[in-house]
């Protein structure tokens, strides 16, 4: 099961690095949001500091699966099986499920549709690691 090792600790290494994104670079606000939000939140605007403020509170969740994912790569990978599940569902229903709806909401396309490649490869390596160990 060393795959699945390697998988857990890349994949908590990719939600490491969405924390900062999210949370710190402000990255998807910056590419994906309405233009102007992080000047608007800088200048007192409620409702532009509510939008930065739940990246922040993303970043905060991934955070948490990104460290609970390495330290649990750490220990007998049968204790960690219920957090690999949860992992894939969480990419799968809900990661793929908001890009899904971007697209249908007629957002750019470009960022949803590469997170939706990078979703379906952390879901699809994850299954691969789990039947074949």
């Amino acid at each position: 099961m060393t795959g699945l090792v390697w998988w857990m600790r890349a994949v908590g290494a990719l939600y490491l690095f969405l924390f900062v994104a999210c949370a710190v670079l402000r990255l998807p606000i910056k590419v994906e949001g309405p233009r102007g939000i992080v000047e608007g939140a800088a200048s007192g605007d409620p409702v532009a500091r509510y939008v930065l403020d739940s990246w922040v509170m993303i970043g905060l969740i991934f955070i948490v699966l990104g460290g609970a994912l390495i330290v649990a790569s750490c220990f007998e990978l049968h204790h960690s099986l219920g957090l690999v599940w949860a992992v894939i569902a969480l990419e799968f229903v809900a990661f793929m499920g908001i890009d899904v709806f971007k697209l249908f909401r007629k957002y750019d396309p470009k960022a949803p549709a590469i997170w939706l490649v990078i979703h379906a490869v952390v879901v699809g390596t994850g299954l691969w690691f789990i039947h074949h160990p």
